[in-house]
């Protein structure tokens, strides 16, 4: 059975709200993160040189020249092989995050789109080193903060579906997410939600349609799932309890469930996945 999964928060690696970290080529600069793991802060990864896989929530990633990750907090992720990697890595407190900006990376999310490419990076690189010769807290802090703006700046025009939307339907979309992760072991219809949002279900299916390019009754089945996923991958737990944790008074129809929506069942999902 697989240990329990290792919660890292900001305060481990930084007294200051931030850490920086150089990959050099040929150096064991990420053993100490090849396992699955989730944090409390944010994760932003530049590739520079050479090639590296890594997984995030169960997706599969390949990173390359240029490339530029964004691994938000609490999402599961795990580097699995590099080859001759040379890049830079931030890892920052959400408090040194505006709301505007932690909207953007809540569709990254979202969207499952966290991997793009940097173009450019010649600014990065020198706003990184800045930073790493800083000695002055609140002066860092305001380089992290541009540094991560520039980040954006590179990237949002990347991002599809959110950004095209009306500003109504992000809104109501980022509501329905936040009831839904409130609310979703113990409620599961789209009707609920959409009264919750004093809309019609039909209006909540075309808003979470456009915006994920999956039916709410899809999006929520797919939430419930990347839950069970990491209770079943990540804990000792049986399946009858994990089912009970998440909602569920009939095991056999979470087992169901998972099936359907997972293509695997649960037993055979926490056998097989390396």
């Amino acid at each position: 059975m697989k240990e329990a999964i290792q919660h890292h928060t900001s305060s481990e690696v930084s007294s200051v709200g931030y850490s920086l970290r150089y990959i050099k080529p040929g150096t064991d600069t990420l053993s100490h993160i090849d396992f699955a793991h989730r944090d409390d802060y944010f994760m932003f990864g530049l590739i520079v040189q050479g090639r590296l896989r890594c997984t995030i929530d169960f997706q599969h990633y390949d990173l390359s020249l240029d490339s530029i990750v964004v691994v938000s907090p609490q999402q599961v992720h795990r580097f699995i092989s590099g080859n001759g990697i040379e890049g830079f890595m931030l890892l920052a407190d959400p408090g040194l995050v505006d709301d505007r900006l932690r909207r953007l990376f809540d569709e990254i999310e979202m969207l499952q789109t966290p991997v793009f490419q940097a173009g450019d990076y010649t600014d990065l690189k020198v706003l990184f080193e800045l930073i790493s010769r800083q000695e002055n807290k609140s002066v860092g802090k305001n380089l992290v903060k541009a540094y991560i703006g520039m980040i954006v700046d590179k990237i949002s025009h990347q991002i599809s579906g959110c950004l095209r939307s009306s500003d109504r339907k992000k809104e109501l979309m980022f509501r329905f997410r936040n009831l839904l992760r409130a609310n979703i072991t113990k409620e599961r219809r789209p009707a609920y939600y959409a009264d919750q949002l004093n809309i019609s279900n039909v209006y909540l299916n075309e808003i979470v349609n456009s915006l994920s390019g999956c039916s709410a009754s899809r999006f929520i089945k797919n939430e419930i799932i990347l839950m069970a996923k990491r209770e079943l991958y990540y804990s000792g737990e049986n399946i009858k309890t994990i089912a009970g944790k998440l909602g569920f008074d009939d095991s056999a129809y979470f087992t169901r469930l998972f099936s359907e929506t997972a293509g695997i069942s649960p037993t055979e999902f926490r056998r097989n996945l390396v």
